[in-house]
């Protein structure tokens, strides 16, 4: 199921690329995470030209309230990396404290950044 859903993202940005988006970045991402155990450790899903990436649960179910978006901002062309924990606020109003981690970068930097994170948050 896993690697299944990097396969189909993977699908999905090449064809947005080919339409709307002129940037392999993220397909490129997705590429060298299929080649890693990363496509069998997280669940890629995306929404609104997003690639979202979460961790199950150790009972099998996805756990959305914890995700890694990946997003090409096209005014400055570059990459958003923005890490949110839902479960860290009480309130819909907090939802600024929610993002715990955010970086920007270019689409070379993306392998290096999200490993970056992967060090900097070990209980995900």
């Amino acid at each position: 199921m896993l690697r299944k859903s990097w396969e189909n993202q993977l699908s999905f940005f090449k064809r947005l690329e080919n339409t709307r988006v002129p940037e392999h970045g993220i397909s490129n991402f997705i590429q060298w995470m299929l080649l890693n155990d990363y496509s069998k450790t997280f669940f890629a899903g995306s929404s609104m030209w997003q690639l979202l990436i979460s961790k199950p649960t150790p009972n099998g179910k996805l756990n959305y309230q914890q995700t890694l978006s990946i997003q090409f901002d096209s005014r400055i062309s570059c990459y958003k990396m923005k890490y949110s924990d839902w479960d860290i606020i009480d309130t819909e109003e907090d939802y600024e404290k929610a993002t715990c981690w955010e970086t920007t970068c270019i689409a070379i930097e993306l392998v290096p950044k999200f490993l970056e994170f992967i060090h900097w948050n070990t209980k995900w």
